[in-house]
């Protein structure tokens, strides 16, 4: 209770000054630009993107500060500003030196420990701790919650010998506007403050610290760059005060002055609103700010369902991570996680990364918020595809947050959710926007895809199929409730048609495992006994289609098409189990599909467009759901889910196998956390809470 009454106060406190002006904003700011010592050699190496094993992300939990932030080996990483798809840097980290013996990297040469400020909050702590026992650095991270700043508070430790001993430096790698090369570097005096700037394309980052700085410099990747230097001389012995390319920034700070200080990251459209946003933010009371941040957050996790007090802390952590992953300008856009999976070994060529939108991963997500209690984003989602709809007639396989199409792969399976979607929110006001448009494209072009959910292969696939059928009742459904009985009529006798057919198109007797009767993972041809050779993508190989077998059949019994104790279901499950079904140390898991290419091909190697597929987590959620579906515990697929998650309560896309520790694919994945919060509620409710209730009814109880 005084946890609740805290985060009112601070809600009070927040929207009293939000709406009567904010007094301790800087009222005006005088610019001096310091740029006599230009940099040479320009543009420097071209950049990579961070590690894409994030320990955690954040955000304030208001549309006014539309700053992201998220964390990788210690220290920060991609910043997004003013949209959750547009990064702005790569890195906001610390080295440290000996000044003559030594240069100590806090990424790579620490042992880092992550701890959240509050429990029910994206405020954290990182601890890092030397290797060599020598010094400790501490920060608290969070955004300014009524401005476009990131906040971190750094406490050095020395542990070894005196203050004195040691220089430290904070190095920015600025990567504005999705971009490394040809950002704009310059450092400022701003009201006799030192300011950085890094600019491109009316975009405008300032940093600054409320410690005194020794020295500072700008210079280009990998040539003349701070981190160069001071690998090089082990203290930093060049000074530039502009530079434009592929750049880094770089402060020494004055730890004479003080070892607990401030840093902040501000973003603005000028020069001018990033200098003074960044120094009304260093202004202001920052026990009030890290107050209001904790205390939004709060609410929301307060306004969730508990389930009596069952609720655990990935299940709050889950939702707050979904949450998050909205963007505030383009409401409803959820995208699929704040990461650029194998990210150091990707360039400006990867401006999209997994910052886009996919519906399929959307309608997850909004699955995980009905579960959950928060309606309100889930109708938020939806509203956002109708909007996709409207503005190209289908759903794209991926979208930036305006609805652009980023990939033009047409998935089935992508089509039919958004109507499961609106069956399940009851939205028949979307019907001739969304729900008729969708359900007639599928009846036109299916059952065949042009990608199954994958997004590598055509044909027939028994997941996509089930997701059409379970689309086109409920389509049926939201019509009868607009009065099209016609239109109604049309879905239905199309969906019985494909139901029978999924057996005819995607299930093998002729297979070369176990009995040789289970589903394979797509038919290219309407054959799925066809001697027909088909090509796994990211290097996998060419092997007859029915070689491969997938897990995602098992979206035949999560959304109503086949009952759980289906024959044919049971005997797929035995195959894959024995085929693609690993008994990591922290649970069970599968692979997408044997031969997946699609990962490191090895832990020394990242990914660059052809390697080895490794365990995903959210399928060990998919199996939870079939047990639960064939009314069994899943408690099991539960626990395996909580041990993969990181230290920071975050789930990634896949892990290895020897480990069950997460590689550098996407992480957060956003669909693995939907996919644990379904599960967790599922399994309190004895009951599959995402499957289309009216799909069920007809197929599995032949009510017709």
């Amino acid at each position: 209770m005084n946890r609740k009454i805290l985060a009112i106060l601070f809600l009070i406190i927040f929207s009293i000054t939000i709406f009567s002006g904010c007094s301790s904003d800087v009222s005006y700011v005088k610019i001096q630009h310091l740029t006599a010592n230009e940099a040479s050699q320009a543009p420097g190496k071209k950049d990579t993107w961070a590690s894409a094993q994030k320990q955690g992300i954040g955000t304030a939990n208001n549309d006014v500060s539309k700053v992201w932030f998220t964390l990788t080996h210690g220290a920060i990483s991609e910043v997004y500003y003013p949209t959750i798809d547009m990064a702005n840097s790569k890195f906001l980290k610390f080295l440290v030196t000996g000044g003559k013996s030594f240069v100590s990297d806090e990424t790579k040469d620490t042992v880092s420990k992550v701890e959240k400020l509050n429990n029910r909050s994206l405020a954290f702590k990182l601890i890092n701790t030397d290797k060599q026992g020598r010094y400790r650095i501490t920060k608290e991270i969070f955004t300014d919650p009524k401005r476009n700043s990131l906040i971190m508070k750094t406490k050095f430790e020395v542990l070894k010998g005196e203050t004195e001993d040691y220089k430290l430096y904070l190095m920015y790698d600025p990567h504005i506007a999705n971009e490394g090369k040809y950002n704009e570097g310059y450092a400022i005096k701003a009201n006799d403050k030192q300011v950085f700037i890094a600019a491109r394309e009316k975009i405008y980052s300032a940093l600054t610290t409320d410690v005194k700085w020794k020295g500072y410099s700008i210079g280009y990747n990998q040539v003349n760059d701070p981190i160069s230097d001071l690998e090089k001389n082990k203290t930093m012995t060049q000074h530039f005060d502009k530079a434009r390319g592929n750049i880094i920034e770089g402060i020494e700070i004055d730890l004479s002055d003080k070892t607990e200080f401030k840093t902040v990251l501000s973003f603005g459209e000028s020069e001018e609103e990033a200098a003074k946003t960044a120094l009304s933010t260093l202004k202001d009371n920052y026990d009030k700010m890290i107050g209001i941040y904790i205390a939004e957050w709060n609410k929301y996790c307060d306004g969730l369902k508990d389930f009596k007090g069952k609720a655990n802390e990935l299940y709050y952590t889950s939702m707050m991570i979904l949450k998050a992953s909205e963007d505030k300008t383009n409401k409803g856009a959820y995208i699929a996680s704040l990461s650029i999976p194998w990210g150091e070994g990707q360039g400006d060529e990867n401006k999209g990364g997994y910052h886009l939108v996919w519906a399929r991963d959307l309608y997850h997500i909004a699955n995980a918020f009905i579960a959950a209690g928060d309606k309100d984003s889930a109708n938020r989602a939806l509203d956002f595809l109708t909007m996709v709809v409207e503005k190209n007639g289908f759903i794209p396989q991926n979208t930036w947050i305006n609805g652009e199409p980023y990939w033009n792969g047409i998935q089935m399976d992508e089509q039919a959710d958004p109507i499961i979607l609106a069956y399940q929110l009851k939205r028949y006001d979307l019907y001739e926007k969304l729900v008729k448009p969708l359900a007639d494209f599928i009846t036109k072009i299916g059952p065949k895809t042009g990608q199954e959910r994958w997004e590598e292969a055509g044909g027939y696939s028994p997941a996509t199929m089930a997701a059409e059928v379970a689309g086109l009742v409920c389509a049926a459904d939201i019509a009868k409730q607009n009065k099209d009985m016609e239109s109604a009529q049309k879905y239905l006798d199309k969906a019985d048609k494909w139901q029978k057919l999924i057996d005819e198109l995607t299930y093998t007797t002729k297979g070369p495992y176990g009995n040789g009767q289970y589903y394979i993972r797509i038919a290219g041809l309407p054959d799925p006994n066809a001697d027909f050779l088909i090509s796994i993508a990211n290097g996998g190989g060419v092997y007859d289609q029915k070689e491969i077998i997938d897990p995602s059949f098992l979206e035949l019994v999560r959304l109503g098409v086949k009952p759980a104790n289906d024959p044919k279901i049971l005997s797929t499950i035995y195959v894959v189990d024995n085929l693609i079904k690993v008994n990591t140390p922290k649970g069970p898991c599968w692979y997408r599909y044997n031969h997946d290419g699609y990962g490191e091909p090895s832990k020394t190697e990242l990914y660059h467009g052809t390697g080895k597929g490794r365990l995903w987590p959210l399928l060990t959620g998919e199996r939870g759901m079939y047990e639960i579906a064939a009314g069994k515990s899943a408690d099991e697929y539960l626990k395996a889910m909580e041990n993969f998650a990181n230290q920071g309560y975050v789930l990634s896309e896949q892990v290895w196998e020897d480990t069950g520790l997460p590689t550098d694919s996407a992480s957060p994945l956003n669909w693995a956390h939907a996919e644990y919060v379904v599960l967790f509620v599922s399994n309190i409710e004895h009951k599959v809470v995402d499957m289309p209730q009216s799909v069920y009814d007809r197929y599995v109880l032949g009510k017709k």
